[in-house]
């Protein structure tokens, strides 16, 4: 069993930067990371835009998960708790 493609793409720089460059590609020479037939078809219907969008997206998305897990809420500005006064 491999790694799931998401899990990859936030865990590897250089797979996340193939991955927006080439997703096919990237899929083929990483070898070890799982992706369902519906991710790839939906990578593979996308312009280089949108998988720079997607890509970046869900990890930044995991990232603000992760910090949310660790010290609470995060405001869009990116502040704990937010801008002052809305805590």
């Amino acid at each position: 069993m491999g790694i799931p493609i998401w899990t990859r793409a936030v865990a590897d720089p250089a797979f996340r930067d193939a991955l927006i460059d080439d997703p096919l590609r990237a899929l083929a020479d990483a070898g070890d990371v799982n992706a369902s037939p519906e991710q790839v078809a939906q990578l593979e219907e996308m312009d280089p835009e949108d998988h720079l969008a997607t890509v970046l997206g869900v990890v930044r998305e995991v990232h603000m998960r992760g910090g949310e897990a660790r010290f609470g809420s995060i405001g869009p500005d990116g502040r704990l708790g937010g801008p002052p006064g809305e805590s």
